[in-house]
């Protein structure tokens, strides 16, 4: 590629109030429900010690590798400095375990951090309002598998009837946000293994991301 040809990117831009603040960069698979939790989350709380950048996707490409790709070109084309953050948000019932293995380790060698939830990021929003303890094993059995019924997976199911409505594409984070310490609460007590990579039973490291950014 020539030089007149290639792409120039700026380095970030700091506002005056966040020069100082610690930068939080998502990337997550998903393009609606996801990001606007975090932006909302990030506006709400107005921790002054950091600064949150959601990333766009621009494609439908959802994959993990997609999805590390976006943090890649982030970290090439901007200025970071030792204590700012990239985070890669990802769900364990669309790409198993082998996948996320891999995943795993670039994420390792790349210092991202890495917020996975089994089986996905609905169990997080679920955990706002209910901890697993309310559920028999049976019923957190099913969260687990999270079987699809009329295009509905179980989880979304709960949260329908535990919310009165839950929409994806259209997420009312309200329903949500103002319940964020008792979902990191919830999360953790689930998270009993904190030392694997990801939770290999039920459970959610998207506490760990919302804790940094409140």
């Amino acid at each position: 590629m020539t030089q007149q040809g290639r792409r120039r990117f700026k380095p970030l831009s700091r506002p005056t109030a966040y020069r100082d603040a610690q930068l939080i960069i998502i990337a997550t698979e998903d393009t609606k429900a996801e990001p606007k939790y975090f932006r909302d989350v990030a506006a709400y709380y107005k921790n002054p010690k950091v600064h949150v950048e959601v990333l766009t996707r621009p494609t439908t490409a959802s994959s993990p590798e997609y999805v590390i790709s976006m943090l890649d070109k982030f970290k090439r084309n901007y200025h970071l400095s030792s204590s700012d953050e990239l985070w890669m948000v990802i769900d364990v019932d669309r790409w198993g375990e082998k996948k996320l293995s891999i995943i795993a380790m670039q994420c390792r060698q790349k210092n991202y951090f890495l917020a996975v939830s089994n089986p996905s990021s609905d169990l997080w929003f679920l955990l706002h309002k209910k901890s697993m303890d309310e559920y028999s094993e049976e019923t957190q059995g099913e969260f687990l598998e999270n079987k699809k019924t009329n295009n509905r997976t179980r989880l979304q199911m709960e949260l329908i009837r535990v919310f009165g409505k839950f929409n994806k594409k259209n997420l009312n984070t309200m329903q949500f946000i103002p319940y964020v310490n008792d979902a990191i609460s919830r999360a953790r007590k689930l998270d009993i293994h904190p030392e694997h990579r990801w939770p290999i039973k039920l459970g959610t490291r998207m506490y760990l991301l919302a804790e940094k950014i409140i």
